[in-house]
C-alpha cells in the first residue's frame, strides 16, 4: 500500500512539473499556418474553412476548447495539454519496459523525454502531434504488453479515438491491432468497441459539419495530402532525399544531433549521444525482449515506412516524432549501460550528455518564444501601416488576412500570377516572397528586408524576404 501510495506521489509531481515546464515556456503568437487553423478552431471550429482541415481533429479540439473556456488563453491551453502529453509519454513508456519512476532507470527515462529539443517544442505548438503520440504509445500498451480482456478493449477504444487526434499515427498500431483481433475470441464486442471509440467524435463532427461537407472535406483533403500540398513520394519522388531527410529530422531535429550548418555545441551533445547509442544498440540485441522488438517494429519499420512514401517529411520535422520512441529505449539501454560499468570516463559521458541536450534545448525554446519569421512580417506591416497591395503565396496571405490586415491581397502562385500582377500596374507594391527577379523589369525595388527564425525550431518559412517595389 506504501509503494502504490509512493508511486502516485511520484507520478503527481513529474504531472506538475511537466505542466509547470511548458506553462513557463508558452509561446503567445501564431507561428506557422499549421498553429493558425489549430488556433482559430477553439473559437470557430469548422473544417470547411480548414479550421482544422480533415479529419477535424474532434477529440483534441474539444479538449483545447474545454481548456480555453477556463484559461481564456490560445496559449496556456495549447501548452496544458502539451504537459499532458509529455506526461503520458513518460508514463506509459515506463509502463511499456515496465520500470518504476523513483529508480534510477526511471529517472533518467524521464529525463531522456522531458528534456528532449523536439518534444519540448512541441508540447508548445498550437498542434496535436504530442498528444497524439502519448494517446498512440497508451493504445500500443494496451494492445501488446499488459495483455488481458480488458485491456485490448481500452486499446481498440483508444485505436478508435487517435483517428480523431492524429490520423497519421494509426499506422503504428497495425501490428498489435490486427493480432490482438486475431487472438481475442470475441471479434464482434472487439469491432463495436473500436467503433465506438470512433463515434466519440465523428458523430458530433458529421451533426456538426453535415455528412455532405464532410465527405467533400474528406475528399479534398486526402487528394491534397497525396497529390496537391507536396512532400508524398507522388509529388517529391526522391527517394534518396526522403530518406536523407528523415535521417536528418530524427538526428539533427529529434535529437539534437550536429548537422551541416549547425551550431558548433551541438557537436559536443553528438560524439557522447553516438558513444551511448551505440552500447545502447549492443544492449539491446543481448536482452531481446519481446516487447522491445515489437515497439521497433510498430514505432520504427512500420511508421518509418509510412512516413518515407505519404509524409511531408521534407519540409516537416514533426512527423518523426513517433521514431524518436525506440529510440529514447536504446538511449536508456546505453545511459544504464555507463552507470553499470562505474569509470570516471563513463560518468563524465553521462554529465556531457544530459548538460548538452538540456543546453541545447533551452536555447531552443529561447528562441521559440521570440516571433516566427512570418510573425516579424505581420508586425513590421502592422507597425509600419503599409496600405499598398501585398503579393505573395496564398497560404502567407491566409495568414495575414487571419490577422486582421485589410489590404488588397495579391496570390503568386504561378508565373501567370505574376504577369496578371504586372499588367495591373500597381503603382506600389510589397511583395513577400523569392519573387525578386520576376519583377525587376517593370518595378524598382525601394527596400528589402529578411526575416529568420532558427530552423531548428519551426522548418517551415525560416527564412522570409520582402521587398517594396514601385513601378518604374
Amino acid at each position: 500500500m506504501r509503494t502504490v501510495i509512493k508511486d502516485k506521489k511520484a507520478f503527481l509531481i513529474l504531472l506538475i512539473c511537466c505542466l509547470a515546464s511548458r506553462a513557463l515556456t508558452t509561446i503567445y503568437y501564431i507561428e506557422d499556418t499549421d498553429s493558425l487553423r489549430f488556433a482559430l478552431s477553439i473559437t470557430d471550429y469548422d473544417i470547411t474553412k480548414m479550421q482544422p482541415h480533415f479529419p477535424g481533429y474532434p477529440v483534441y479540439c474539444f479538449l483545447a476548447k474545454t481548456i480555453y473556456f477556463f484559461t481564456k488563453s490560445f496559449a496556456v491551453t495549447f501548452s496544458i495539454l502539451g504537459g499532458v502529453a509529455v506526461f503520458f509519454i513518460i508514463y506509459f513508456i515506463l509502463k511499456i519496459l515496465k520500470i518504476n519512476l523513483e529508480s534510477v532507470s526511471g529517472l533518467l527515462l524521464s529525463g531522456i523525454v522531458f528534456f528532449n529539443p523536439l518534444i519540448w517544442l512541441m508540447s508548445n505548438r498550437y498542434m496535436p502531434d504530442l498528444f497524439g503520440l502519448a494517446l498512440a504509445i497508451s493504445s500500443y500498451y494496451f494492445l501488446s504488453v499488459k495483455k488481458n480482456h480488458k485491456n485490448i478493449l481500452i486499446g481498440f477504444l483508444f485505436t478508435g479515438l487517435l483517428a480523431g487526434v492524429r490520423l497519421s499515427y494509426l499506422p503504428i498500431l497495425i501490428l498489435p491491432f490486427c493480432h490482438s483481433f486475431l487472438t481475442y475470441k470475441n471479434k464482434a464486442r472487439l469491432i463495436f468497441i473500436f467503433f465506438l471509440g470512433c463515434i466519440v467524435w465523428l458523430a458530433p463532427l458529421s451533426l456538426l459539419t453535415g455528412i455532405e461537407n464532410l465527405i467533400n472535406a474528406a475528399l479534398k483533403q486526402t487528394q491534397g495530402h497525396f497529390t496537391d500540398f507536396g512532400g508524398t513520394i507522388i509529388t517529391e519522388n526522391s527517394w534518396w532525399k526522403r530518406f536523407l531527410m528523415i535521417i536528418r529530422s530524427t538526428w539533427s531535429d529529434g535529437l539534437g544531433g550536429y548537422w551541416i550548418g549547425r551550431s558548433w555545441q551541438t557537436l559536443i551533445l553528438s560524439f557522447p549521444m553516438l558513444y551511448v547509442l551505440y552500447f545502447g544498440l549492443k544492449e539491446l540485441k543481448v536482452e531481446k525482449k519481446k516487447n522491445i522488438i515489437y515497439l521497433y517494429i510498430s514505432f520504427g519499420i512500420v511508421y518509418a515506412t509510412w512516413i518515407f512514401f505519404f509524409q511531408n517529411v521534407l519540409h516537416k520535422s514533426r512527423h518523426i516524432l513517433p521514431l524518436l520512441v525506440p529510440l529514447f529505449v536504446v538511449l536508456h539501454s546505453g545511459l544504464l549501460f555507463l552507470i553499470k560499468k562505474k569509470n570516471i570516463l563513463n560518468t563524465i559521458l553521462l554529465i556531457i550528455l544530459f548538460t548538452s541536450t538540456i543546453n541545447i534545448t533551452i536555447n531552443l525554446i529561447l528562441q521559440h518564444k521570440k516571433p516566427s519569421a512570418i510573425s516579424s512580417v505581420k508586425s513590421a506591416i502592422v507597425k509600419k501601416g503599409f496600405q499598398f497591395p501585398i503579393a505573395s503565396t496564398p497560404l502567407i496571405i491566409y495568414y495575414l488576412k487571419q490577422h486582421g490586415l485589410e489590404n488588397d491581397f495579391l496570390d503568386i502562385e504561378s508565373d501567370t500570377d505574376i504577369h496578371n500582377i504586372k499588367l495591373k500596374g500597381e503603382h506600389q507594391l510589397f511583395l513577400i516572397g523569392n519573387f525578386k527577379k520576376q519583377f525587376l523589369s517593370d518595378y524598382n525595388i525601394i527596400s528589402d528586408s529578411t526575416y529568420y527564425h532558427n530552423p531548428y525550431v519551426n522548418r517551415m518559412w525560416s527564412e522570409i524576404n520582402t521587398y517594396f517595389l514601385e513601378k518604374k
